[in-house]
């Protein structure tokens, strides 16, 4: 009876661990399956939404200026536009005015539905068209399809769509040109870190030994007669005042600023546009907004005694004009007098391109409940006749970064897939553990008998 009971219990352990086993097996080769298909889908969508950074020289008759990427200009027009999320609604990440539940959006109609991104696109569209610079530079873009999108709806044929995907996995958000020249190479990415806070900030934040990347960021580079015109795109951390995002802003911008640097060493032109996302010290806007941070001063690499090698070329607008992004303090989605404006979008050029500017222009013909938080900055160039600077007029946020949602996900499957093998082994051990000693029992039994 002791031998039946042993052989009973030995098969039964048997048939669990193969059990057990096979189980673990079909689980892990389901997980494998999972992250196969997820990456492939991913894969395929990034092949299809980022497949617009490729040079594409056309002769001045197809509406494409420039052969071999020189242009020879008299005059040139550049912008720079925050679109507020300019999404297509369609699996927006849970941070966009488009994604379902949400009750606040530009426009404010259709929140948290497609058509309402869709809307929102035919607006922004028609206000490129309105502007129409040789160059625009736009913030918040999901992808190359939206900047096709613009371009068909815009019907400014001329265009074409340059993205280089980011890496701010949270929003999802991108800096993106639309140009009528064609640029000497490809769009390319600074991924560089820096360590926050930098030395002498003002910021208030404490903690030591941070490191930031510049997620949202591009550098283009054009041929314009004759000079080499090196174009960096900013989307810097959001919240002007907030001690955290204020440090980590200016770290942002010291990695944008050695770029800077390496540009103007190289003997470029520069300019440098986007959503900095902070206050001007030099010229304040229209609600004397004082910036906590550096991250001008960094950026137009000012040194100890005042000097700074770029142009922000907030100097030739009145005080008065001077604000590009609207902020709803309260949260009313209308706008409540010029002390929800400030200057955030801001255009900084190098002497000798700052000294060809025509005329410099916030466009303020909207309002940004209805279209965008933001106006478009508009810098205009004459190269017929080198000037002075201009003469000045007189009465002169939030990207979340996070980790990839996808690679978070995987990285807890295969974390939960570790420990049902370890699970399994352990029930493994433990059986046959329990099945030697009863054995061992049995024998010393029937050693006794």
């Amino acid at each position: 009876q002791a031998n039946t009971r042993a052989e009973r219990s030995e098969e039964m352990g048997t048939f669990m661990e193969r059990v057990l086993a096979r189980a673990s097996a079909a689980y892990v080769v389901f997980l494998a399956w999972v992250y196969v298909a997820c990456y492939a889908r991913a894969a395929a969508a990034s092949g299809e939404s980022f497949d617009c950074n490729t040079v594409e020289v056309r002769s001045p008759e197809s509406g494409f200026n420039g052969l071999n990427g020189t242009h020879s200009l008299s005059k040139l027009k550049i912008a720079s536009l925050n679109a507020e999320w300019l999404f297509d609604g369609k699996d927006d990440p849970s941070y966009s005015p488009w994604h379902p539940g949400k009750t606040s959006c530009p426009g404010m109609k259709h929140c948290g539905t497609e058509q309402g991104a869709q809307d929102h696109i035919s607006k922004i569209s028609e206000y490129v068209k309105l502007v129409n610079a040789d160059i625009l530079n736009l913030v918040e873009v999901e992808d190359c399809n939206i900047l096709r999108e613009v371009i068909d709806r815009s019907r400014v044929s001329e265009y074409s769509p340059l993205l280089r995907k980011g890496i701010d996995t949270a929003t999802k958000q991108n800096v993106a040109m639309l140009t009528k020249l064609a640029p000497t190479e490809p769009l390319y990415r600074l991924d560089a870190k820096a360590s926050y806070p930098v030395e002498g900030s003002a910021c208030g934040y404490t903690k030591e030994g941070k490191r930031t990347t510049l997620s949202k960021n591009y550098v283009a580079h054009f041929d314009i007669n004759g000079m080499t015109v090196a174009f960096h795109s900013l989307h810097l951390k959001a919240f002007p005042k907030d001690p955290y995002s204020c440090a980590k802003r200016e770290g942002q911008a010291k990695i944008a600023r050695d770029s800077i640097r390496e540009s103007i060493d190289r003997g470029h032109e520069v300019v440098v546009f986007g959503d900095f996302n902070d206050f001007s010290y030099e010229f304040q806007d229209v609600q004397d907004s004082v910036p906590t941070s550096k991250v001008l001063s960094i950026l137009r690499g000012e040194t100890e005694d005042g000097e700074t090698d770029l142009v922000n070329v907030m100097e030739y607008i009145s005080k008065g004009e001077r604000y590009s992004n609207w902020w709803d303090k309260n949260g009313n989605d209308v706008v409540d007098g010029s002390g929800e404006y400030s200057q955030i979008d801001h255009v900084l050029l190098s002497k000798k391109l700052a000294s060809h500017v025509s005329e410099v222009e916030i466009f303020h013909g909207y309002d940004p409940a209805l279209v965008s938080d933001h106006f478009p900055v508009i810098v205009s160039f004459d190269f017929g006749e080198k000037r002075g600077a201009l003469e000045v007029p007189t009465g002169a946020e939030g990207e979340t970064e996070g980790e990839d949602p996808l690679t978070t996900t995987h990285t807890a499957e295969i974390a939960l897939a570790c420990l049902v093998l370890f699970v399994v082994a352990s029930v493994v051990v433990r059986r046959r553990s329990k099945s030697k000693r009863t054995d061992g029992q049995v024998s010393y039994q029937m050693a006794q008998i």
